[in-house]
């Protein structure tokens, strides 16, 4: 590989840190409010454990997977709930792969007969991967007959990895009604995310957010022909993270054991902005929920 291509490669490994400096969201923060405020976990003080699967393809034919996988339970004798949480990204045509996995401990506390505070701490463990095995390195072309080898000796085809440790803070407050508030920040370390080779450093950049969530019964009395739970949530959240902005809505009709709703989603990046609309539905059976 010729130093160009070598000096290329390093900008795409430091543009791409850059770029993955910023969280992947998830789109059904609705129902799991806990990807990004985690004190959620103590919501209801129930052991609960979830999986979400996002898959999206693009134009290009680049494919982003988002795997989400959680679980809680809340020791009453000493008034505190532990949630796990593991989230991994892969962006499988261009070789990058994240991962981090957290722990995170919710103390209660009853502020008054009607409200509850949940503040919880978080440490957990992420990293990136780069894998160049998709690249052509220059020791691999035959000029003489065109050919390319499929072994390289070029240093940079090995694949880049880089751990780190993450911090976070987080606070749930409840009534015993219909309205919730949450405010979480994420990693609070800020870690290092650059290799040893970038001249460079990247950085985890703090992300700050705040959530509401507000629930109305519009079958108050039970005489409308809507079953007897049927119920309008509203969720929203606004992250901050950098230079990013991140507004995020849902409203959901629960009618008895099934839901619907709509989520409206605006990201904000300097010059750039982005608007997604989404739909969602859901059954429950028993003790399971099941969403598309």
């Amino acid at each position: 590989m010729t130093t160009r291509q070598k000096q290329f490669i390093y900008i795409l490994l430091f543009l791409s840190f850059s770029v993955h400096a910023q969280d992947k969201f998830i789109h059904n923060l609705s129902k799991v409010p806990v990807f990004l405020n985690p004190s959620f976990h103590a919501f209801k003080e129930k052991t609960k454990i979830g999986v979400l699967g996002e898959l999206a393809n693009q134009d290009q034919g680049n494919q982003s997977q988002h795997r989400y996988a959680f679980g809680s339970t809340f020791f009453e004798e000493y008034n505190f709930q532990l949630g796990i949480d593991i989230f991994n990204n892969n962006l499988k045509d261009n070789g990058f792969n994240y991962t981090t996995a957290g722990l995170t401990y919710i103390y209660k506390l009853q502020l008054s007969n009607d409200w509850l505070l949940y503040p919880g701490i978080t440490a957990g463990y992420g990293n990136y991967r780069f894998n160049f095995n998709n690249l052509t390195f220059q020791d691999q072309i035959n000029i003489f007959t065109g050919q390319i080898s499929a072994n390289t000796i070029d240093p940079l085809a090995a694949s880049r990895s880089v751990g780190f440790l993450d911090l976070g803070a987080s606070v749930m407050l409840h009534n015993n009604m219909n309205m919730v508030f949450g405010l979480s920040a994420k990693h609070l370390n800020q870690p290092r995310l650059s290799s040893e080779d970038s001249e460079d450093n990247v950085n985890q950049n703090m992300l700050i957010s705040g959530q509401f969530g507000y629930e109305m019964n519009i079958n108050p009395y039970g005489q409308s022909k809507l079953p007897e739970y049927s119920y309008l949530y509203f969720f929203n959240a606004v992250s901050v993270q950098g230079s990013s902005t991140r507004l995020d809505f849902y409203q959901d009709v629960q009618l008895g054991n099934m839901s619907f709703g709509i989520n409206e989603h605006f990201s904000f990046l300097e010059a750039a902005s982005f608007t997604e609309l989404g739909f969602a539905t859901s059954i429950t059976l028993e003790n399971f929920e099941f969403g598309l």
